[in-house]
């Protein structure tokens, strides 16, 4: 409220704001009611906000901890041998020795310079170059092709290099093509830092480097066993291109890294003399089990060949293949595949075929579909129809033919591939004969029965796995210490005594406070505000329950927590341990423990489905139930923030007085303006009054 002043300038002497300030009394009391009430349900909405964050964290960190095999269940082992093999075990293994021969160790497919990296231009001046161009070309060559570049319309962006890098064989291999262009080796002059960077950027599981100091580049399989491959390939199709990556693979001097094991048991790494190109035979036909195919591409009868496929390198576009018809067979060539188009295919197919006596074969292009058809036109020849392009054959022709009958899939399931020759490294799977049975791994890990095996070296060793009863009351112990700290932080805010005199401040009566004496009013004025809470009762209710009930699932007389050694100390559900007791129980049934713990108690459904049978529980889940189910009530209620804007039911009440307080502060200075034009109209009439008196007795 404003201050207006003492009034009485007439002589009245009237203390208008005192007079205000009265009048305004039992309204300014109400309002306070409101605020103190508002300020209460605040630090009812403060409290929640916190003991949901601390039981959300008790349910999803500590509760979660014993539900864990490893926590309720812990095993140890031991290894005879170390040096040859260490192991862990889960609550499904069993107690037992094992025994464990490692004849092989895992190992990553790993290439090195064998000396240093070897350069085509041998001038001084090029010793340690860095460049792809020095790697690729001596001076003469280099000297001959920049000319060349340098002639009017050369396509400075035609490919110059190309190879293949593989990471494996199977159908999960990543292949994928790296080509250098003109400009790449002699506009941008790329260097063997870029090679390196062509091959990590390449979607490939392969990681390569180059090493300025000692002159050496290196590529690596970054997973383990033998079918993870580093896979070099240079197409034999006859091509500059392919011939120039050919030459850049074997200036890389690439020799093999492998790890053995020397007598002692030690790894060691030896590097073999530089690999030598290995041929691999390409696939030269298709087909075959079909008298008729159609593209599984669409195209323009007037599209270029080339709009599909990129065409070999060099001046040469022409193409060509073998069509067959049983035993029938056709040579079909173009000219050049960057101008011939889609019906120029057709055409010279069908030209092909007639070309050959009782060939009874034809070619043609959907109109509505766009695709090309090729098929048999006399039903009394039953021979089917195949594509063909010799591996072998190292021209453009065959090139672009094969990429453009890859490209028509007209069997998209498998490709026309080149003769290729190239690089092959393998790395090496991890094997290890355990309990009389062989397995693999490329990890050199191996989980058999609930038992983790790390294979270390080659030999043999035993593994003996046994329970960790010193682990598991350890284990107890930390659950009884948990659960006590949560049980008993509930029960004193179920308790904590309230003080009735002590209500919320305003802000009128903390002014009139120093900090100190409105810390300590307000610590006496929070005190009790979880005071029988319903919410708070029925999660200490609910978790004394989880304890105390016995688990139906669990056989025998270890199904509840007394017969493990932990029962009640007080009425309110503090725990105690009796470890004799529980190492007592661990000894004869420890499965009994873990399940008293941690049961899922799941049951089978008449109709297939699973639910949860409480009784089946074991006491941590039924805990961790209970808090989910009480925290979803509790959010319903209060929120699990301070914010009021959260649609809890505490929130909509805090709103609803909000806007109650709001409207009753616009009466109030409506109010407090009545009360001082009031009291300005009595003060002007006392004036007037003086004026007259004076008037009268003439100022006696």
């Amino acid at each position: 409220m404003s201050t207006r002043g003492i009034y009485g300038l007439s002589g009245s002497g009237i203390d208008v704001d005192s007079m205000v300030r009265v009048g305004m009394m039992s309204k300014q009391k109400q309002y306070d009611k409101m605020y103190k009430e508002q300020t209460k349900n605040q630090w009812r909405k403060d409290a929640y906000a916190d003991l949901y964050a601390d039981l959300t964290k008790f349910n999803n960190a500590t509760m979660s901890n014993y539900k864990m095999s490893t926590t309720t269940s812990p095993m140890n082992t031991s290894s005879s041998k170390s040096t040859v093999a260490t192991a862990s075990a889960n609550a499904d293994a069993a107690v037992m020795t094992h025994t464990v021969n490692v004849t092989d160790l895992a190992s990553n497919a790993y290439l090195l310079s064998h000396d240093h990296v070897k350069r085509a231009n041998t001038s001084a001046s090029a010793s340690k170059s860095l460049y792809l161009k020095d790697m690729l070309f001596d001076q003469t060559t280099q000297a001959s092709l920049q000319a060349a570049m340098s002639a009017p319309g050369f396509d400075r962006n035609q490919t110059l290099v190309k190879f293949e890098v593989a990471d494996g064989q199977d159908e999960t291999a990543h292949k994928r093509q790296l080509s250098f262009s003109y400009e790449d080796i002699f506009g941008s002059n790329e260097t063997l830092n870029d090679l390196a960077s062509r091959f990590n950027s390449a979607g490939v599981n392969i990681r390569a480097s180059y090493d300025t100091a000692n002159d050496t580049f290196s590529l690596y399989q970054k997973s383990g066993g033998d079918g993870n491959k580093i896979l070099l390939s240079i197409a034999q199709d006859g091509s500059a291109e392919s011939a120039n990556g050919k030459r850049l693979i074997q200036n890389l001097d690439l020799a093999q890294s492998e790890q053995t094991t020397d007598a002692s048991g030690n790894l060691t790494s030896t590097l073999s003399a530089p690999i030598a190109f290995a041929a691999h035979a390409g696939t030269h036909e298709i087909g075959g089990d079909e008298t008729s195919y159609e593209s599984g591409v669409s195209v323009a009868g007037t599209d270029a060949l080339s709009s599909i496929f990129t065409p070999a390198g060099g001046m040469d576009h022409s193409a060509s293949f073998v069509i067959k018809h049983g035993t029938k067979s056709a040579t079909v060539s173009l000219a050049d595949v960057t101008t011939d188009d889609y019906d120029s295919l057709v055409t010279a197919i069908n030209a092909a075929a007639a070309s050959v006596p009782g060939m009874d074969l034809q070619a043609a292009r959907d109109p509505m579909t766009g695709r090309i058809k090729i098929g048999n036109t006399n039903p009394a020849n039953t021979g089917n129809v195949s594509f063909d392009v010799s591996s072998s054959l190292q021209t453009n022709a065959a090139a672009n033919g094969r990429s453009l009958l890859n490209a028509m899939k007209f069997v998209s399931d498998k490709k026309l591939t080149a003769d290729t020759t190239g690089v092959d490294a393998a790395g090496k799977s991890a094997t290890a004969v355990i309990d009389g049975k062989t397995y693999k791994s490329d990890t050199g890990k191996i989980l058999v029965a609930g038992v983790s095996y790390t294979l270390q070296s080659k030999g043999s060793t035993s593994i003996a796995v046994s329970q960790d009863t010193d682990k598991l009351v350890e284990n107890v112990k930390k659950f009884v210490e948990d659960y006590n700290k949560m049980i008993d932080k509930l029960n004193g805010m179920y308790t904590e005594k309230q003080y009735s005199d002590y209500q919320p401040l305003t802000k009128e009566q903390e002014a009139a406070m120093t900090k100190e004496q409105v810390a300590k009013w307000n610590e006496k004025a929070k005190s009790g505000l979880f005071y029988h809470d319903q919410n708070v009762g029925k999660i200490i209710s609910s978790m004394r329950e989880a304890i105390y009930t016995p688990v139906d699932s669990v056989e025998g007389k270890y199904n509840t927590m007394m017969s493990l050694g932990i029962s009640s100390e007080t009425n309110q559900g503090h725990l105690k341990l009796d470890e004799d007791k529980l190492k007592k129980a661990i000894a004869a049934d420890p499965n009994a423990v873990r399940q008293v713990f941690s049961n899922l108690g799941e049951v089978k459904n008449a109709d297939g489905t699973t639910s949860t049978n409480y009784k089946n529980e074991g006491a941590v889940n039924r805990i961790s139930d209970a808090l989910y189910a009480n925290l979803k009530t509790m959010k319903k209620y209060a929120g699990n923030s301070s914010k009021i804007d959260d649609a809890s039911q505490l929130g909509d009440l805090m709103k609803s007085l909000q806007t109650k307080m709001t409207n009753f502060q616009k009466l109030l200075d409506g109010f407090e303006k009545s009360l001082y034009k009031k009291y300005d109209a009595m003060e002007v009439a006392i004036q007037r009054l003086g004026v007259s008196m004076n008037y009268i007795t003439g100022g006696r």
